[in-house]
């Protein structure tokens, strides 16, 4: 019997002549010491004792947006559980990549790529202070996610939308207003009432922190409506509110007049396309109406819809100035298509 050093498991040699078994041990106990060698003294003294769970509290905070924290804690917690207790010096490619391969074994592939990207981002910060020599997240795989939800055609948008009224009285409206702006559910969910002036609708991108002033003639063709027509319905309700997308009824401790919870207009959203008998797991989530706006501006022609979406990028930096924050991107719309 040979007890491993490192792994302190007893492997057997089974039954072999003594002169064997001795050559055998001392050359695996030599091979051992190659793989796991011993520590002088001195490095040992030089050994920080920070663990990962110190570097986790020395995380920056300043300039991140709330959401992004409460992703964050979220991750950190993962890491704390998984990492915690290793100190930063020695943590491994391989305690990392345990980390993450239990993660993928669950399926949860997207979150193992956060996971991740967050790993990384706190071994940078130990390497920074002076607590890590180099970054053994850096050499892990990122996990390869593929993407199984489908696309938002109309004919679901528009039977979803015909079911609508069946699941909440404001859906409707939550939903012809991302379609004919173009905007994110997090934005359609705290659209102000005050956002129109001077013929512009000015939204803020909560994720980019992009403002985009948007014309309310904007207009899309395949379902006939302009964006100062979705205003104006969203105003129908005949409810005192601060935002478009609201509750028009008190319920419990719901004021009237409040505003809708994102989660909410999503899970809404899903009910009334159930109803219109889009079932499947793969089946597109509210999110998607922002792609399928984007396509049917393209497809008409007179859109800049890289502006309605508040994308920035090279190839339009030329004709949309960043003046980081000061100023929104214009939306320019022309004649063509119509």
């Amino acid at each position: 019997m040979w007890r491993n050093p490192i792994t302190k498991k007893t492997i057997s040699l089974g039954y072999v002549p003594i002169e064997q078994a001795i050559f055998e041990v001392c050359e695996a106990n030599a091979k051992a010491k190659e793989i796991k060698p011993t520590r002088r003294l001195v490095e040992l003294l030089q050994e920080t004792d920070e663990t990962i769970a110190d570097l986790l509290l020395k995380m920056p905070t300043g300039g991140v947006k709330p959401a992004t924290i409460v992703a964050r804690r979220h991750q950190d917690a993962l890491i704390q559980k998984q990492l915690g207790h290793i100190k930063c010096q020695a943590l491994t490619t391989k305690h990392v990549a345990e980390m993450l391969e239990a993660i993928e074994s669950r399926g949860k592939l997207q979150w193992a790529v956060m996971v991740r990207s967050r790993i990384k981002a706190v071994c940078r910060r130990g390497m920074a202070l002076g607590w890590m020599d180099k970054n053994p997240a850096d050499a892990t795989e990122r996990a390869k996610v593929r993407v199984k939800r489908k696309r938002m055609t109309l004919d679901v948008f528009n039977a979803t939308l015909e079911q609508a009224p069946n699941v909440a009285p404001w859906l409707q409206n939550a939903m012809l207003l991302a379609l004919v702006s173009g905007q994110a559910l997090s934005t359609v969910g705290r659209w102000e009432r005050r956002s129109v002036k001077n013929g512009m609708a000015v939204v803020r991108r909560e994720k980019t922190g992009v403002t985009i002033a948007i014309p309310v003639d904007l207009r899309l063709d395949a379902i006939g409506m302009s964006l100062a027509d979705v205003i104006a319905r969203c105003k129908q309700s005949y409810v005192v509110s601060k935002y478009l997308i609201h509750h028009v009824r008190r319920k419990g401790r719901t004021e009237k007049g409040s505003a809708i919870k994102v989660k909410t207009i999503s899970d809404k959203f899903l009910k009334a396309r159930r109803l219109a008998g889009y079932v499947g797991a793969d089946d597109p989530t509210f999110h998607e109406i922002r792609s399928l706006s984007k396509r049917l501006y393209d497809e008409q022609g007179n859109v800049d819809t890289k502006a309605l979406l508040g994308h920035l990028t090279d190839a339009t930096a030329d004709l949309y100035a960043n003046s980081r924050g000061l100023e929104p991107i214009k939306v320019r719309i022309g004649t063509a298509g119509r």
